[in-house]
């Protein structure tokens, strides 16, 4: 008798395919979770040979087969490494020809086969003189008056790079031109003098990626230009770099001259703006717009951003209340006080047992301070401030941004207004408190933005208000009772303390709402509001009355 032979099973090739799809997509999964990661970066200003540079991170793994480099689109440094561990890498910088000074390389660990397997690049420049340059007059300067700095952040998720060129830095000023960053247009004429409030040494560049940003600052080195920070803005998709102007130029002039030397990148003032507080003189707000008490039916875990000063988290009304705070400071640049911050911060989630009550009290707020105080006493904030930290909160996964704040027009700000809605921010600002008869004010001024205005309790306009076809929607903001840094509170008047009942608003409309688009939320506020004044939209109180979402 013959024995019967084992049954053979016949494995379809479509589930061998399966199976093998499947095991690739984990392990490719898994390797992207275990990628290194590089976290921060302790080292000077800029780096010398020999200098130390310490990298702090996650998943480095051993040493064989790696390797930590500084690298530009045209040259590749090894660094001299003395200790590698899973968490940390210690190295210093070794002579080099291809280290040129005054250059940025991009910080990264590579394989042997010189593939780029760190989750995350770092910027840093190499000490020494640039190339002599000369002033508008024709004088010789010293380009490296200033000290650049390179700013450092928490790691986040990469993000693709924008395409984009620019050429090696030639004999020529006038370089072929990069990519400019999708939604934004050529720039107009040169900045003029008029009116504009700024800071009156440094100008602002943006680009579409880091090796773009390399490429340009090595090239604007050269002509006498210093980096002050350099930061790529994952969630907003460009690179912003602050550039000192070389002695001798006015910043209408280094404008004119950049713009025509590099026609394509965009290139712009840092714009000063200040929080929008006004005048002292009732708990009225509230149940003048209608608004729902917290109940255990009302969905308040949300999110919300706040750009402003700091925030006196030890403030009584801001008591158990979910704060996290970010300082977008320059460096040697004092704090403002934090009263502005702080009474906003009150309105969207003081403590409802304190004197001041706030609109959603259980939601989580995370605040961005980025008004500093200058020796004249002024309160300001600037333009790349205000963009790294609405960046910052993109990445935090925040997507109502109250912004309390007006200053000038400008490109940066308006292409970081512009990306953040794109990637699904609702932005709230303040109309402005320069009166009936002045000129819009920014961010509100943008398309993108709701432009909040002032009222009273008796439905009238904020005296001091702004007013124009960019409004949007009007809340209480005329002696309205908050919070202050320190332990008091107050009545305060003014298109700041309006906007946060709007932004509050756009939040319970998100939290019911999830998949809701920026545009359609603001067209739900705006179909809901309580027409005031001339039927239909007009310049003082836009649509008319917040009146906020009741079954949320």
């Amino acid at each position: 008798m013959k024995p019967v032979p084992a049954p053979r099973w016949v494995v379809p090739l479509s589930v061998v395919l399966i199976l093998w799809a499947a095991t690739a997509g984990l392990a490719q999964a898994q390797s992207s979770r275990t990628a290194p990661q590089i976290l921060g970066v302790g080292a000077s200003a800029c780096l010398n040979v020999g200098d130390r540079v310490t990298v702090k991170g996650t998943n480095f793994g051993r040493a064989g087969g790696k390797a930590l480099v500084l690298k530009d689109a045209n040259s590749r440094v090894a660094l001299t490494v003395s200790s590698w561990s899973d968490r940390h890498i210690v190295a210093t910088v070794p002579k080099s020809k291809d280290l040129s000074p005054g250059g940025w390389y991009q910080l990264g660990i590579e394989d042997r086969r010189g593939n780029q397997i760190a989750a995350e690049r770092r910027l840093l420049q190499i000490c020494g003189p640039r190339p002599a340059t000369v002033d508008a007059a024709g004088n010789p300067i010293d380009p490296d008056r200033r000290t650049a700095t390179v700013e450092r952040r928490p790691a986040e998720p990469p993000k693709p790079v924008r395409p984009g060129t620019v050429t090696p830095a030639g004999p020529s000023v006038r370089q072929a031109p990069e990519a400019v960053p999708p939604g934004l247009p050529v720039p107009p004429a040169p900045l003029g003098d008029a009116g504009i409030d700024r800071e009156d040494d440094e100008v602002l560049a943006v680009t579409g990626s880091l090796d773009q940003a390399t490429a340009l600052t090595q090239q604007l080195g050269g002509l006498g230009y210093a980096v002050r920070t350099l930061q790529d803005l994952q969630a907003l998709g460009f690179v912003l770099i602050r550039l000192g102007i070389p002695n001798g130029l006015d910043v209408p002039t280094a404008l004119a001259n950049l713009r025509q030397g590099f026609p394509a990148t965009t290139f712009d003032a840092n714009t000063l703006y200040s929080p929008q507080a006004a005048a002292e003189p009732r708990t009225y707000a509230k149940a003048l717009v209608g608004w729902p008490e917290p109940t255990g039916s009302c969905r308040q875990d949300v999110e919300i951003g706040l750009v402003d000063t700091a925030v006196d988290p030890r403030h009584p009304a801001l008591h158990g209340r979910s704060v996290t705070a970010r300082s977008f400071l320059a460096a040697g640049l004092r704090a403002a006080p934090a009263d502005h911050g702080t009474a906003i911060a009150a309105l969207i989630i003081g403590d409802p047992a304190s004197t001041t009550a706030g609109l959603l009290p259980s939601a989580r707020l995370y605040a961005a301070a980025i008004f500093g105080l200058r020796a004249n006493g002024r309160v300001v904030g600037t333009t790349d401030a205000i963009a790294r930290a609405v960046d910052w909160l993109g990445q935090q996964g925040v997507r109502i941004v109250n912004l309390s704040l007006s200053g000038s027009s400008n490109l940066v700000l308006r292409l970081a207004v512009e990306r953040a809605h794109e990637a699904g921010m609702v932005l709230v600002a303040a109309a402005g408190n320069e009166g009936p008869n002045a000129a819009p004010v920014f961010p509100a001024g943008y398309p993108p933005v709701v432009a909040v205005t002032a009222i009273d309790a008796a439905l009238q306009p904020y005296r001091q208000a702004n007013r124009g076809d960019y409004i949007d929607l009007a809340a209480p903001g005329v002696d309205v009772w908050s919070a202050r840094g320190g332990q008091g509170g107050g009545y305060n008047s003014g298109t700041s303390f309006a906007a946060p009942f709007v932004a509050a608003a756009a939040a319970l409309m998100l939290a019911a709402q999830p998949d809701i688009t920026p545009s359609a939320a603001s067209q739900a506020l705006i179909d809901k509001a309580r027409d005031l004044g001339s039927p239909g939209r007009d310049s003082t109180f836009g649509w008319g009355l917040l009146q906020p979402p009741q079954d949320c």
